[in-house]
């Protein structure tokens, strides 16, 4: 996780004042002022250190602050879940429900002291990264993929279940949502889109537990390995899930530098996309977490699916997304993926 140098003080106040609630400990204070950390397109974060803090607490913490409860009940059972199995993700050591006085969903997890693959990537440095990138960074997503997707999903899927919430359970049950919710917003060639996925799904019994959000960004480099982190669309699913994001994402990288860079830079993560999924495979070769090119290609189209719907939703609301979104490097990719003109 990346330290912004910024402080948002209206927000450390009210979680100052959440945590003394939830732990009864009224002389709680913070050892120094929280910091922002940046990355975080959905949810707000900050990292701090408490004093007078009881066990649990007295350490390095994040606290993720999510706009919707019913997100947020979902990604702390999923956090949970995994680390509980021994994979390597942030303990979450308290959740919080949005009637606190911080007025959000409240995550608070350990800190992980580490950084994205390609943190601190710049022009000065590409030709001293760029070998190390296709060296490493194949294999690190790679392998965090196969580890993941060997867990038992059973006993999470189950607690999803018991959730009860909006939140579809099943892969087709989520493309219908994306659908149901394109069609509302006034985009009916995605809905159809969508819709013509849901015909097309093809039939698998495997089921692990996904991440569907597997980027460089999401991945941290630690001492003790990689670790991954956001977990807010992940679910039990076919492997294909994780996969199909990922594959979408290194193969069209959504980066930001000078035309000649993105054209020195881009068909390097092509490479690394697909040495990402020969080694995912090789992995993963007679187990039920191997994905075929079918399922690889519909997980694709499920994920531009979802990047269209979020657009749309985004606009609707007057909102958009922040400049820097991947989604807005994604959408015309996301369309020629699912068969749809330009826009």
């Amino acid at each position: 996780m990346i330290d912004s140098g910024a402080t948002a003080v209206s927000s450390s106040e009210l979680l100052l004042e959440t945590l003394r609630q939830e732990t009864g400990c009224s002389d709680l204070s913070y050892l120094q002022p929280p910091v922002q950390l940046s990355g975080g397109f959905y949810a707000e974060m900050l990292r701090f250190r408490l004093a007078g803090a009881p066990p649990e607490l007295d350490r390095e913490l994040v606290a993720r602050m999510m706009p919707d409860p019913a997100a947020g009940a979902w990604e702390t059972t999923i956090q949970r879940a995994v680390a509980e199995q021994g994979f390597p993700t942030p303990r979450v050591r308290l959740s919080v429900p949005e009637t606190s006085p911080l007025g959000r969903y409240l995550i608070v997890m350990d800190h992980i002291d580490g950084r994205p693959p390609m943190a601190g990537l710049s022009f000065g440095r590409i030709a001293t990264q760029i070998p190390y990138l296709f060296r490493h960074l194949p294999d690190q997503l790679a392998g965090i993929a196969a580890d993941l997707h060997a867990l038992d999903p059973e006993p999470l899927a189950a607690r999803l279940e018991a959730l009860g919430g909006p939140i579809p359970t099943t892969t087709a049950g989520f493309v219908a949502e994306q659908a149901g919710l394109a069609r509302l917003l006034g985009q009916p060639e995605v809905a159809r889109a969508g819709e013509q996925l849901l015909a097309a799904e093809p039939p698998s019994d495997a089921r692990a537990i996904t991440h569907g959000d597997l980027h460089p960004f999401n991945l941290l480099i630690t001492s003790d390995g990689p670790a991954l982190i956001d977990w807010t669309v992940s679910r039990v699913a076919h492997p294909g899930f994780t996969l199909g994001f990922a594959d979408l994402m290194l193969t069209n990288p959504p980066i930001h530098f000078p035309g000649v860079v993105t054209i020195v830079l881009a068909p390097v993560l092509r490479s690394i996309a697909k040495r990402f999924l020969v080694t995912y495979r090789r992995l993963t070769e007679g187990t039920p977490a191997a994905v075929d090119g079918d399922q690889l290609d519909w997980h694709r189209r499920v994920h531009a699916l979802r990047i269209l719907t979020e657009l749309a939703g985004w606009q609707a609301a007057g909102t958009g997304p922040v400049q820097g979104h991947p989604w807005l490097a994604l959408q015309p990719v996301a369309r020629r993926v699912l068969g749809l003109p330009p826009a």
